[in-house]
């Protein structure tokens, strides 16, 4: 049965080895297309030539039509040499013909490989992985023929390339395929005549936590909303809303070593312009996008960015993440515990002895239970308007004066501390200023801790 397809195969085209061992690929385990294909050939040789020499006419007149199929339209050597053994003349009427299904792409590999050596070259790499695009006129020519000849045993064009590619460059670069999260990803776009390759490179990420030493710089960059960072007078040309950010303090240092194209600064939360980031630090994962260089001295990097930036951000506890950390830091966020300290004036005065009090009907309503946030007024043209539900868990105060207290505030994530504090208007309830019975204000805030 195979064998008469084979023959059926050649009757209509010329495929080469490679390809003749892909239509039946999944007949047979531990050998390659190539020899399944060579195999096949063979065996069909050797069958015709022992029906030529020991069959009777039609068996032997059959035989020899096999035997030029084989020598004529697979070109296949063994075949052309019993043919010349037993005097039996053949025709080739195109020495050059290329195989109809891949263009003879199989059989010129180390071309696809030399040229992913120079598109490789300058960049770092443990891992690789290969993967390619064939031009839709490859892939519906094979698609007709395999459905012509009720093919349904063969491998892929995709699958067989990426295979014989792979186990080449792994030669090559003695460096492992990765199939889950490789370095590198050659993908080869794959035509007719050409080819080109693009390369997916795999970012690092590093994770760190960073404090914040001083008020004023937003976490990451924000662009002017007048001109959408084109620059304008209002920004002073800039395209920036503020000067700088704590991303745009650590980043370059980093994009510089690893000679990046670019970064993305993933924080674990982020704390307002005008709030310190003090305590241990805010957890943060600094994606560096398509690196050149993986191998980082982090130590040296740490180093360099906190004397860059003495006294404005300090960061600590670098080490290498990965994307699943990013997405996992985001998704813990909203439950990680937040310490805060909150300096806080009020209006009216009031004796240390009312502070005592009214401290400790804080801790009754508030500890341990949950107010209802309403998006604050200072941040609802850029937010969705909704009730947040947050936990307290813990305040401790101090009297500084008749209108001047000190608020330690342990909270649930994602807490809008200063509405916690003022009330907003109604929007945070119930908030200190309710309780109290008094209009408080935050005059300043810093973060404390955040539990990771």
């Amino acid at each position: 049965m195979i064998f008469t397809k084979v023959l059926e195969i050649y009757q209509k085209e010329h495929i080469c080895l490679y390809c003749l061992g892909r239509l039946f690929s999944l007949l047979g385990t531990d050998t390659t297309n190539k020899r399944r294909g060579d195999a096949l050939l063979l065996s069909l040789t050797m069958e015709n030539h022992s029906e030529y020499l020991s069959g009777i006419n039609e068996e032997r007149i059959n035989a020899i039509e096999n035997l030029k199929i084989l020598a004529e339209c697979a070109r296949y050597n063994s075949a052309q040499e019993v043919l010349k053994k037993e005097g039996i003349g053949f025709d080739i009427e195109n020495e050059d013909v290329k195989c109809y299904l891949c263009k003879d792409i199989y059989s010129n590999l180390e071309m696809y490989v030399e040229k992913a050596k120079k598109k490789i070259e300058g960049f770092e790499f443990d891992t690789f992985l290969v993967g390619c695009s064939p031009s839709s006129s490859i892939v519906n020519r094979e698609d007709r023929f395999k459905s012509m000849l009720n093919i349904i045993e063969a491998e892929s064009f995709k699958s067989h390339f990426n295979r014989e590619v792979g186990k080449l460059l792994s030669e090559e670069f003695d460096k492992p395929a990765e199939f889950t999260y490789p370095d590198i990803t050659f993908i080869f776009s794959i035509g007719e005549e050409e080819f080109e390759i693009n390369l997916l490179i795999r970012s690092i990420f590093i994770f760190g936590r960073y404090k914040k030493l001083i008020r004023g710089i937003p976490q990451t960059h924000w662009i002017c909303y007048n001109c959408n960072g084109k620059g304008c007078n209002e920004c002073d040309h800039t395209g920036k809303r503020y000067e700088t950010s704590v991303e745009e303090l650590i980043n370059p240092k980093f994009i510089e070593a690893s000679n990046a194209t670019e970064s993305k600064f993933h924080g674990a939360g982020r704390e307002d312009i005008d709030v310190k980031m003090l305590g241990d630090g805010r957890p943060f994962v600094l994606e560096l996008i398509e690196p050149n260089i993986r191998t980082l001295n982090l130590s040296r990097l740490k180093q360099s960015v906190n004397e860059i930036n003495k006294d404005k951000i300090e960061i600590s506890d670098l080490r290498y993440s990965t994307k699943k950390e990013v997405i996992s830091m985001k998704e813990k966020a909203e439950n990680t515990k937040k310490e805060y300290f909150a300096l806080v004036r009020s209006e009216i005065g009031i004796t240390i002895e009312d502070f005592q009090i009214k401290l400790q009907k804080l801790k009754d309503l508030l500890e341990e239970e949950k107010i209802d946030q309403r998006t604050p007024t200072r941040v609802s043209h850029r937010r969705a308007d909704k009730i947040r539900n947050k936990r307290i868990y813990n305040i401790s105060g101090k009297y500084r004066n008749q209108t001047e207290f000190e608020f330690k505030i342990e909270t649930q994530g994602g807490t809008y501390i200063k509405e916690l504090i003022s009330g907003d208007n109604g929007r945070t309830s119930p908030s200190f200023s309710e309780i109290i019975g008094l209009p408080l204000k935050c005059e300043s805030l810093d973060v404390l801790n955040i539990d990771y």
